[in-house]
């Protein structure tokens, strides 16, 4: 069987070349650097003569944003363009300067669309939309104008608002990595030599003597510890900051705040995660099911978490080549369709010059993700080829991105409606990776890369699920406990941490060193109360994967719908098209562990238990 052989010829000799370079056609946007710096002036005297309009007729107020979508399609070509160059020379300090300054000209269309359709009000808009019904196309476009108005600011005031939030997130994000980069781990000896138990982690946690991998773990949660009070005196100065912030801008607290700007609201986030703890024990099972194999196959009585890591003895895992994974991953995608599998194996091939990649990385971004615009075939940039599982299935991953901007640029979406929030982007995107692994462990050549592939399918679906879960309600009752005054140092958020994990995890009651696993939560501190994205991103992610796989031909047409309109209208009301009603947080969380257990027990069969 030809899969077969694919897969066989994943498993490569140490040293062999695993990538070739490719390079995007950045033709495709502009001729040159110069040509672009060129038609950026011209598009910027544009943007400057669009008015915001006082009473326009519907005739005028509907030519008016078709010419505001044109001017925002002309500037998304140059954002793409730019992010490009950036990433490929993180030295190029004249692209990221011109990328700045694109974003900006986009913030200023938005902002005279904005200030257009707030004069009219929803009556007027309504009123001319029963004259001019192309109009209602932009509806969306005024909710979203006007949703925001009670959370306004002068503009000078949330000028000097913002500035100062600003600079004190970044400060305070800018000493936490510091204080990551100055902790010593100390060294660990091994039979291969001395390893730093912070930079070498992941192979010392592979390593066969469970000596080392113990004094590994353990040396790097006591030199996190070491340094706790500095994370804790950081994580309580941003929790203050977010919530002044917040009532200036008249919320109630920094979740609130954070939620809103991501559309769903606090109610709805604390009933997702609470529905997900009641279900906690399908996570348990899993991991119960993880320690018991080890134990069994490692001959570990008390499996520890510097155990969980441990590959099976004599197994490799597989290493992966691109050319490999370019053939692979679109047949993998067969369940999204056809004409998905053709689009995705055209952005993969070398010939269309679609895809940014390197061996080695030099001056380019450690960082992986789709390049869009209106009018040009997306592209896939990826920093440097990583050979094994994880840096296989960004390919998937990042891949998703791109075909999801490509489906909707060839179904004509608005250059309003083509970006939308976060966690459905990221929906869209996982779901691909869940699809890949399933691929790779139906067929895998034996039992062991079979569980080792299932593994990982299940690894992603849990963390997705369950750690988002977990993390959404450690971050508000950080954010609860300080604002309260119960929360004061690193004792205290260690003990929450510790109350809150052990409802969701069995580790945290094995090995009560996880209490300081806050620490290492870098988005806490860099971009805080994000992690709720992850928890709605992994439980739709979850059921378009088992909808995919149960009835391909009916999610193709779901599939295809929402693809073709974008993010014209709010997550709700999109989901509920797409799904043909409500699901209501517990009957999601209850479809996506049906999904979990059934996962787990076939790797309950593959262990042989």
């Amino acid at each position: 069987m030809q899969t077969s052989r694919w897969l066989a010829a994943l498993i490569l000799l140490p040293g062999l070349a695993l990538a070739d370079d490719y390079r995007i056609d950045a033709t495709a946007y502009f001729p040159s650097p110069t040509a672009e710096a060129t038609e950026r002036t011209a598009l910027e005297v544009d943007i400057a003569a669009l008015p915001v309009l006082a009473a326009p007729s519907p005739p005028d107020l509907l030519a008016y944003l078709r010419r505001a979508e044109s001017l925002l399609a002309r500037d998304q070509r140059h954002v793409a363009y730019l992010h490009l160059l950036t990433a490929r020379d993180i030295d190029d300090h004249a692209a990221a300067d011109a990328h700045t300054a694109a974003g900006s000209d986009a913030e200023n269309i938005v902002i005279k669309v904005r200030n257009t359709l707030r004069a009219l009000g929803k009556t007027g808009f309504d009123e001319a939309a029963r004259s001019e019904p192309g109009l209602n196309h932009y509806a969306y476009v005024l909710d979203r104008a006007v949703r925001v108005l009670p959370h306004e600011l002068p503009p000078g005031e949330q000028a000097i608002l913002d500035d100062i939030s600003d600079q004190g997130s970044t400060a305070l994000w800018n000493t936490y990595q510091k204080t990551r980069r100055a902790t010593v781990y100390g060294s660990v000896h091994t039979s291969a030599g001395d390893l730093d138990a912070g930079k070498d982690a992941d192979r010392l946690g592979t390593d066969p003597d469970r000596r080392v991998r113990q004094q590994a773990w353990q040396q790097k949660q006591a030199a996190n510890a070491a340094h706790a009070e500095t994370y804790a005196a950081l994580l309580v100065g941003i929790v203050r900051l977010n919530d002044a912030t917040a009532h200036r801008q008249h919320f109630a607290n920094g979740p609130e705040a954070a939620y809103f700007a991501r559309q769903f609201d606090r109610a709805d986030v604390d009933a997702t995660a609470h529905a997900v703890e009641q279900r906690a024990s399908v996570l348990m099972d899993y991991q119960r099911l993880r320690a018991r194999q080890i134990g069994r196959t490692a001959n570990i009585a008390n499996v520890h978490s510097w155990d969980i890591t441990l590959p099976p003895s004599g197994f490799t895992p597989p290493i992966f080549d691109y050319a490999q994974v370019r053939r692979i991953v679109p047949v993998a995608l067969a369940p999204l369709g056809r004409d998905y599998v053709a689009r995705f194996t055209a952005l993969l091939d070398p010939s269309a010059h679609r895809t940014d990649l390197a061996g080695a990385r030099g001056n380019r971004i450690q960082d992986a993700f789709s390049i869009a615009a209106p009018g040009v075939p997306p592209g896939l940039f990826l920093g440097q080829w990583n050979a094994d599982l994880k840096g296989a299935s960004v390919v998937a991953h990042e891949g998703g991105h791109a075909l999801h901007s490509e489906l909707m640029n060839a179904h004509g979406v608005s250059p309003f409606y083509n970006h939308g929030p976060s966690w459905m982007h990221e929906a869209i995107a996982i779901l691909n990776e869940m699809l890949f692994y399933e691929y790779l462990y139906k067929h895998a050549p034996d039992a062991a890369t079979r569980a080792y592939y299932l593994q990982a399918q299940l690894d992603e679906m849990t963390f997705e699920i369950f750690t988002s879960a977990e993390e959404a309600q450690l971050e508000e009752a950080i954010y609860d406990g300080v604002i309260a005054g119960k929360i004061r140092n690193a004792a205290d958020i260690d003990a929450l941490t510790l109350a809150t994990t052990t409802g969701f995890e069995i580790w945290p009651a094995i090995d009560p060193e996880l209490k300081h696993a806050w620490i290492g939560k870098r988005l806490m501190f860099q971009d805080p109360l994000y992690l709720a994205n992850y928890l709605y991103a992994g439980l739709l992610a979850t059921k378009m994967f088992a909808m995919a796989t149960n009835d391909p031909r009916d999610f193709q047409k779901r599939y295809e719908a929402m693809m073709a309109s974008g993010f014209d209208a709010p997550p709700k009301e999109i989901l509920e098209r797409f799904f043909g009603r409500e699901l209501t947080p517990a009957e999601l969380v209850g479809a996506d562990m049906d999904v979990i257990q059934g996962k787990t027990a076939a790797l309950a069969r593959v262990y042989g238990n």
